[in-house]
């Protein structure tokens, strides 16, 4: 089965768009085929690729409607060799009120993606919104891993405690879910700060990895203004090598996982 891999924290502003584009970028570099999926209304990674949401007829809202289009019609290629993409549309936002009383609602996503299988892609990877709801809980649902983008910013430690309640609530229809770890992402390696929140996140999930940390950079925005990944970019730079670190990290905990 294709792992299917989140990066998710209902926290804003942690990368989590950003992470998945150029996680899938380097995964996608090192020969795997990525199939990503954008879940956020606001469509930021579809952007991101230089997608025009206008011309869009179909998104990943039609994988979650009453009558859904198989996966196959809704993927789109990108400009990055090797990674394909359900793109997301504003209309997204009126999945969760046309979800409310439908049938099986937080399962949608799973459905969708079990059909599907066995899919021609190595990875299929989901950028979550910002936010807890009911196409959170379809994320939840149908992922096999999770990946926590996090700032190491004390109110990020703080919401940490709500995300943690979700998902175990969530293994309930899933038990197959698991935590990878996190990917401390706009980190300072100067900042004393920073390294006392590492420290802290280490003391308080002892068995939960810390990923290769992304450091902070404008050189991200500005691939994203170029509508592509860091690494076709500025493929030398530390920001793209910290990436490759991080997917090369997330195939082991990927494979480790597997084999329990």
């Amino acid at each position: 089965m294709t792992p299917v891999i989140a990066f998710f924290n209902q926290k804003g502003g942690t990368a989590k768009t950003t992470s998945t584009l150029n996680v899938g970028a380097a995964l996608a570099e090192r020969g795997y085929r990525v199939l990503s999926l954008d879940l956020d209304p606001q469509a930021s990674l579809t952007m991101a690729l230089g997608i025009d949401i206008a011309r869009l007829e179909v998104s990943v809202y039609d994988l979650l409607v009453e009558d859904p289009l198989p996966l196959s019609e809704t993927i789109v290629a990108t400009r990055i060799a090797g990674f394909d993409l359900v793109p997301s549309h504003p209309d997204l936002a009126a999945a969760e009120l046309e979800l409310l009383n439908a049938l099986e609602r937080e399962r949608r996503l799973a459905h969708a993606l079990a059909a599907a299988e066995p899919l021609p892609y190595d990875y299929v990877l989901i950028d979550s919104p910002p936010a807890l709801n009911i196409l959170s809980v379809n994320i939840l649902v149908a992922a096999t891993a999770l990946v926590i983008p996090i700032e190491p910013h004390p109110l990020s430690l703080m919401v940490l405690r709500r995300l943690f309640e979700t998902v175990n609530r969530v293994r309930r229809l899933n038990p197959r879910l698991a935590v990878l770890g996190f990917l401390p992402t706009k980190v300072h390696h100067s900042s004393r700060l920073v390294a006392d929140m590492l420290a802290t996140l280490r003391e308080r999930f002892p068995d939960l990895p810390l990923l290769p940390s992304i450091p902070l950079s404008i050189k991200g925005a500005e691939a994203v203004a170029e509508h592509t990944s860091i690494l076709q970019y500025q493929p030398r730079s530390s920001l793209a090598a910290a990436y490759r670190q991080a997917a090369a990290a997330i195939v082991e905990l990927v494979g480790s996982t597997s084999r329990v």
